[in-house]
């Protein structure tokens, strides 16, 4: 996240992500990615739309469950039309929170930022 700078051309950056036992749960692209599903409607248009392999998609989607111990996608598997995966209210909540976090965390990186460095 970009915050803005003072004076002197300096700014603040933050990012933040979740971990469990020093490993990523979820950061900014695991984020993106649940929001592709629920635009798309598809793990594999949301990886594509995410630029990234359908396998790989999966694979962060299914970890992202077992590490947060709830299920985040409706799953439908498709006949001739396809399948559909859709959000549960468990993902929905997540991504509130995190929403929450990720934007108090910058305001807090900007509010420290201009007591620490402004001229």
């Amino acid at each position: 996240m970009r915050h803005k700078h003072n004076g002197s051309g300096l700014s603040v950056r933050s990012k933040i992500w979740l971990e469990k036992a020093g490993e990523p749960v979820l950061g900014k692209g695991r984020l993106m990615l649940l929001k592709a599903v629920d635009a798309e409607g598809s793990i594999s248009r949301a990886a594509k739309q995410c630029n990234i392999s359908f396998r790989r998609a999966w694979s962060y989607l299914n970890s992202a469950e077992k590490n947060f111990g709830i299920k985040l996608l409706d799953r439908k598997k498709g006949g001739a039309g396809g399948g559909r995966s859709t959000l549960t209210p468990e993902a929905r909540r997540l991504i509130e929170k995190f929403d929450v976090l990720s934007h108090d965390t910058g305001r807090y990186a900007s509010k420290r930022f201009e007591d620490l460095f402004r001229k």
